[in-house]
């Protein structure tokens, strides 16, 4: 089987076909080659970090069962205070009931005692300031009678000079 070419454009068609054959066939290679370098480096990535994860997750599993074994403690703690909790709510409420029996059997003569002596102090309070109010009056009382006596005198003296 032979190949005929008509004229030079077949010969051009066809060595740019098999130019384009190759080139595709290197880069194929080409691209290749790189995808296996990068492989290689996920793989070896891979590695190091399988490497250095599994004793930190060996780690973080340790660390895990000792914040379990700790919250199991604090868990019965939280229990006693619950329970210790739920005793003071029941004594707070037999304290307000005591409160209360004792306010309304003692109350109501305490109140009346405050209320009788509060009223005695501002009598005995009044009474005293009426004493001192009436003492000032008398005081002023005699002081305007004073001065009227002299004024008297005076007028009595300059009414004598007149006679003389």
């Amino acid at each position: 089987m032979a190949l005929e070419f008509n004229d030079g454009w077949d010969l051009f068609a066809a060595l740019t076909g098999i130019a384009i054959l190759i080139l595709c066939v290197v880069l194929s290679f080409v691209l290749i080659s790189v995808r296996n370098k990068i492989v290689t480096r996920a793989g070896r990535t891979l590695d190091r970090v399988d490497r250095e994860v599994g004793p930190l997750l060996r780690n973080l599993n340790t660390t895990v069962e000792n914040v379990n074994e700790s919250l199991v403690k604090v868990d019965g703690e939280l229990e006693k205070v619950g329970s210790i909790t739920g005793n003071a709510a029941h004594i707070s409420s037999n304290v307000a009931n005591i409160t209360s029996l004792v306010t309304s059997a003692v109350g109501s003569p305490l109140v009346k005692a405050a209320a009788f002596g509060f009223g005695l102090r501002s009598a005995v309070k009044r009474r005293g300031q009426e004493a001192d109010e009436e003492q000032v009056r008398r005081m002023v009382e005699a002081s305007k009678q004073t001065k009227r006596e002299r004024k008297q005198a005076r007028k009595d003296r300059k009414s004598r000079k007149r006679r003389k």
